[in-house]
Formats: structure tokens, sequence, C-alpha cells
């Protein structure tokens, strides 16, 4: 097996972090700039809305990105004894230590600084609740059922970790998956559920007009698998080799479904978010498209190990920013408008100079913290956890 995909041998694939980099980059630039515009725009306004309204599908990129990588972890180490046990532990130590100080946080600030805030802002930050959700749901991640019914993601220090709750699901079914089937049915199995995938969406669209087709796993799984099915490709000679032989034919197919994503970006101009995430067009094809986009690219990335799309995910500061991704996803909704408030005492919105400038501060802030949550927090607890490792190979051999 090619040494960049046998993880034992602790190989980091330094494009993957460049992708990771641009995922955070383009869901960050969707909060704080595309959305960020208050009415009426001029022409900048209308060139960001009208280019780039779907920057918030860097959360698919982190979807395709999470398959591959766990996907990937998992079929390499599916037949160790203590291989459920070293999953969970490893994924503990890499998403629990900053989420539940974040979570913590929420709890915490509004009881000491309260007084301080301005009150609507202080209740869109903190205490605008998602009706019937009981705030105990967060330790449990069941935000985004209640997201679904509700069409409100809550309060905003917690809002993005809808997108967290999906993956952690995931990681609940996807071991025993790939632990019970066959390595030989495997790319068939992902490709069966893929399809199955489009026609929940379907019938969440009809009969559940919310945000269901957004927010809960069964209508999001295809872009989860499509990651563990590129992981599986990328694994088997044959299939490696196939790709690696076609190149320029993955390329041609990313130009297509480039094309095809900029059909949806046109679409959506014609609706509003968050109407447009529970639309037709996403619904029955448009979710599976782009995550067939980021699969494409993730793939060009990782057979292609030269070119211009490899060299720009090989970015220093790119990969630096891939590296700290997850606590700048956490953290970057809430330090925006912590900033907007503490500074402006208003909720975020760019009409003028002051505003851009606080908003750059608001972004050099989060880079900020979750450097120092990388350094200090995420880095030692996850060399920690892989001390777990995989091992004591199990009389149980791959079918």
């Amino acid at each position: 097996m090619n040494l960049r995909f046998d993880i034992k041998s602790n190989v980091r694939i330094p494009e993957l972090d460049g992708l990771r980099g641009l995922a955070i980059l383009s869901v960050v630039f969707y909060h704080y700039i595309a959305s960020g515009f208050a009415p009426p725009g001029g022409l900048l306004d209308r060139f960001i809305r009208n280019v780039f309204p779907l920057t918030w599908t860097g959360v698919d990129l982190f979807f395709v990105l999470s398959g591959f990588l766990i996907g990937g972890i998992l079929m390499d180490c599916r037949n160790t004894e203590n291989y459920f046990r070293t999953f969970y532990l490893r994924r503990v130590c890499r998403i629990f230590p900053l989420y539940f100080l974040w979570l913590s946080l929420f709890f915490i600030l509004p009881w000491l600084f309260a007084p301080r805030f301005p009150p609507d802002w202080y209740r869109t930050v903190f205490s605008e609740q998602i009706p019937r959700f009981p705030q105990w749901g967060y330790f449990f991640f069941l935000q985004n059922f209640y997201v679904a019914q509700t069409t409100l993601f809550g309060p905003f220090w917690m809002a993005p970790t809808w997108s967290l709750a999906i993956e952690e699901q995931f990681y609940l079914l996807l071991p025993l998956m790939i632990w019970l089937v066959p390595v030989r049915k495997l790319p068939g199995t992902l490709i069966a559920l893929i399809l199955l995938v489009p026609a929940l969406r379907v019938y969440f669209y009809l009969y559940h007009p919310a945000l269901f087709t957004y927010v809960l796993l069964p209508c999001r799984a295809d872009t989860l698998l499509l990651g563990v099915l590129c992981a599986c490709l990328v694994r088997q000679e044959r299939s490696r080799c196939w790709l690696e032989k076609r190149r320029g034919q993955l390329h041609l197919a990313l130009v297509v479904l480039l094309l095809g994503a900029g059909g949806l970006t046109v679409l959506s101009k014609q609706q509003t978010n968050p109407v447009f995430f529970n639309s037709f067009e996403l619904a029955t094809f448009g979710y599976t498209w782009l995550a067939m986009l980021y699969a494409c690219l993730l793939l060009g990335v990782v057979i292609a190990q030269k070119g211009l799309i490899a060299g720009v995910m090989r970015l220093r500061w790119l990969r630096q920013l891939g590296t700290i991704a997850y606590g700048v996803y956490i953290t970057h909704v809430s330090i925006l408008y912590l900033t907007y408030g503490l500074i402006l005492g208003k909720e975020p919105e760019i009409k003028d100079a002051l505003d851009v400038v606080v908003t750059a501060v608001a972004f050099l802030t989060t880079l900020l913290i979750a450097a120092i949550s990388w350094r200090f927090l995420e880095k030692p607890i996850i060399g920690w956890g892989h001390s777990f490792s995989y091992t004591k190979m199990n009389i149980r051999t791959a079918q």
C-alpha cells in the first residue's frame, strides 16, 4: 500500500490540512462577510451576494474530509482487538475538551457579565433558546434535532455546533458498519447508502418542510459517506491505480461539478437562507452534487501530488489555518458577536469602514484564541489520546 495512505506510518498528508483550511475559510467568509452586509447594499455587496452565496458549504467539505479521514482510520484498524475502545477514546480526546470548555463558558459568562451586555445583543448571543430544547441537550449533541423542528439555530454561542452533532452521531454508526461489512462489499454498501440519502431528503422535503434536510444526519449522510468511499478507493490498489491513470478525467469531472455548483449559485440568488437550505433543488440533487464536488476535489488533491490545486493546498498559511480549524469553527460566530457587542453595542453588520475594522478584529481574535486552544489544550490532549494505539491483532481477518 502507498505510504501516503498507511495510517500506521503516521504520515500526515499536508494537502488535507490545506483542504481543511479552505473549508474553514469558506465558512468564516460566509458568516463574517457574505451574510454580513446590511441592505441596501452597494456594488461590492451585490458582487459578494451574487458570487459567493454558497460559501456556507464549507461545512460540506468538512463532512467529506471527516468521512475520508475517520473512515480511513477505521478501515486500517478494523481487525484490532481494541478497535472500538481506541477509536472512541481518541475521538473523545479530539472533540470533547474544546467543545465542553466552550459549552461551560456558555453557562458561566452570562452569569458573570450579563449586566454589561446590551439586552438585545445578550439575548441573541446567550439566551435565544430553541423552543422545547433543554440546554442539557447540548451535552448529548442533540441540538440538530431541535433545529430541524424549529428552524432556529438557538443562541449564537452554540449555533455552529449543529454540524458537530451530525458528526458525533455519524461516529456512533460508522465504526460498527465498517467492522461488520466485509472489505470486498464495503464499496457497494457505501454506494447504495449514498444513493438512498436523496430519497430520504425528498421524503423530509415533502412531509417536514423545515430544516430537516439541512441538519439531520440521514439527510446529510451522503456527504460523509462519499468521504468514506474516497478513503476506500485510495486504499484498494486497483481503484487507486485506475484513478491515477485518469487524472485528466478527474479534473474534467471537477470542472463539470463546478459548473453545476455555479447553477446552484444562480438558483440560490432567487431564495433567501434558510429557505434555500430546504429548497427543492438541494433536497433532490443539490447536496449530493456539492458532496461529489468536494469528494472529487479531495481525490484530485490526494491522487495528484503535483499541480496547481495540490500546490495551493500546500501553502503554509492555509495548512496552519487547517490545523486550528476546529477551534476557529467552534468560536468564530461567538467572537464576531462579542466583538461587535463590546465595541459597537450592536449585532454584526457591514455598513462602513468601522464595521470592516471591527470584523477584522473579530477574525484576528478568533485566530488567536484558536491557536492558543490548539497549542495548550487540544494538541496535548490529542497526543495523550494517541498513546492508546491500535494493537493486538485479532484472529479475525479481513473478509
